[in-house]
């Protein structure tokens, strides 16, 4: 059966705290040219992914994008490091008495941009479970993906045998 070279699929799974989303595209290529978006938390996966995806479409540009939406309720602030904040307070008291450099006059808006102060420290460990799922909805986009190429395989084939017998005929 004939596929085509274009096509698009999508899956996405519910999990207790957020949603996975998976998209898959291709277009005409020689060669299999993949690129994917992979959320952080699932990167440590970026070859088994990449694998999967190579196995069942053997060349194209291939985009794919795996994320995450947290759902609400769902923990969503990043916490300050208050630490980080005190100690780029007093460094920068300090650089300021050495320098003759007068102090910021909005201290607040100053220490949440420096590094690191807003970021999250805390590493979730991916779970066999959560990966077990994730995994799953990756294999259903590339399924979407192959079904739209038949599809469009399909009315290809339909088109070339229009055009062959009016050929023919003339």
């Amino acid at each position: 059966m004939i596929q085509s070279m274009t096509g698009y699929g999508k899956a996405t799974a519910e999990l207790p705290d957020k949603k996975i989303n998976v998209e898959i595209k291709s277009l005409n290529s020689k060669a299999m040219d993949l690129s994917t978006r992979i959320a952080p938390a699932y990167r440590e996966k970026e070859i088994e992914i990449r694998n999967e995806i190579s196995k069942v479409l053997e060349r194209g540009k291939v985009d794919f994008s795996l994320w995450i939406e947290k759902k609400e309720g769902a923990e969503s602030a990043t916490p300050i490091n208050q630490a980080l904040v005190e100690g780029y307070y007093k460094q920068i008291l300090s650089i300021s008495e050495n320098l003759h450099i007068p102090v910021p006059a909005d201290w607040f808006q100053t220490l949440l941009r420096m590094p690191d102060v807003m970021s999250k420290t805390e590493i979730q460990e991916l779970s066999e479970e959560e990966w077990k799922t994730v995994h799953t909805t990756v294999l259903e986009a590339v399924g979407h993906l192959v079904d739209f190429r038949k599809q469009e395989g399909a009315a290809l084939e339909k088109k070339f045998r229009e055009k062959i017998a009016n050929i023919s005929s003339l």
